[in-house]
């Protein structure tokens, strides 16, 4: 599995939003993409002061359920780390679990694991690529690569692993850094990319992160435009890699940040917003706690037809239900719903914003 220029790499938790936004793309658009998927952690009931379910039942659901959502195409797959070391029913990690579940289904699905994986960790997944003989992903965070023994840190879990560098996916996270100035920032991830030596050989390269919010509470009610700091970083970093360097293909957090988590709802009543990728920026329209007057997300939605920079109905399942919600021919709907619809149409508008970049350079 080679990706060319052009294609996305999503970085998304598989919960529902998540999912249901990457089976309601036309194959077309699926086509152009491979997800960075991780086994999310174990959601926690508030009232009950306990996790939500065992992680045997979070986790069962995963293979049958990327089956129905994705097939048999590529993606990477990863687990959380407050769950990666825990045990499922039968003792087995989840890695092992997952991945013997997933090929009753033929899925291409290849291990992501983190630059740290040690032990009986590196076992199982090196068990998995044995058997499935697909590759693996190996995860490396900004603060990794500046250090000095970065590329033989890589070399070295490859090798446990059993797989050479042609077979490693190599995905830099940069989690959620400060971008600017972006110059500045790229002449520096340009030094620490060099420090890994030779990027040809491996089989991807990618680089991923996020200019999200962690929490949209410090954002005012009403129209707001946030800056696209990872898009439009990446743009710059582009140009300004030395001729020769490998450019790495583009990945993000979608619209939600990684750190996400959770909150207690009898706590905090959220608010009601829609998050709307553009050219440059997200146009966020935030109002009141949603859970005491979902029908806000009606002039949410209207206000997004009318800003200018509506793609247009036709443009994604999440343009649809926007346009549909403006009209008041859809209803509000749920949170986790808006998730489905702002990732959905987040993901189609960055393959249009890659292929217009790539055509351009």
């Amino acid at each position: 599995m080679i990706l060319t220029s052009g294609m996305y790499v999503p970085a998304l938790r598989w919960r529902q939003g998540e999912y249901q936004a990457l089976a309601r793309l036309p194959a077309t658009v699926r086509d152009r993409l491979v997800p960075y998927i991780s086994i999310p952690e174990v959601e926690f009931d508030f009232e009950l002061w306990q996790p939500k379910k065992t992680v045997q039942e979070h986790v069962h659901p995963f293979a049958a359920r990327f089956n129905a959502k994705w097939g048999k195409r590529a993606a990477w797959v990863g687990v959380h780390p407050s769950i990666l070391g825990k045990p499922m029913g039968d003792g087995r990690d989840i890695f092992a679990y997952v991945f013997e579940a997933l090929r009753v289904f033929k899925a291409r699905a290849i291990p992501a694991v983190l630059l740290d994986f040690s032990g009986p960790l590196v076992k199982s997944v090196r068990a998995v690529l044995a058997t499935d003989g697909l590759g693996v992903a190996i995860a490396i965070r900004l603060e990794d690569m500046m250090k000095a023994d970065a590329r033989s840190r890589v070399e070295a879990l490859a090798k446990l692993l059993g797989v050479p560098l042609g077979e490693v996916d190599l995905i830099i996270d940069l989690g959620a850094p400060n971008f600017e100035p972006y110059n500045v920032f790229a002449g520096a991830l340009v030094a620490a990319m060099r420090r890994l030596g030779d990027l040809s050989v491996f089989r991807n390269f990618v680089v991923i992160g996020t200019a999200i919010p962690q929490t949209f509470k410090d954002v005012a009610k009403g129209a707001n435009q946030l800056p696209r700091h990872d898009w439009l970083f990446y743009q710059t970093l582009i140009d300004k890699l030395p001729a020769g360097m490998r450019r790495p293909n583009f990945g993000d957090y979608t619209i939600v940040h990684p750190d996400f988590a959770p909150l207690d709802m009898r706590k905090i009543k959220s608010a009601g917003k829609l998050v709307y990728t553009t050219i440059a920026e997200w146009e966020v329209r935030k109002g009141g706690s949603f859970r005491d007057n979902p029908s806000q997300m009606h002039d949410h939605c209207a206000s997004i037809v009318a800003s200018g920079k509506f793609k247009g109905d036709h443009f994604s399942s999440g343009d649809d239900y926007i346009a549909k919600c403006a009209a008041h021919t859809k209803g509000p709907s749920n949170q986790p719903f808006w998730k489905f619809v702002t990732i959905n149409h987040h993901i189609t508008h960055v393959l249009d914003d890659l292929a217009k970049f790539y055509a351009a350079t």
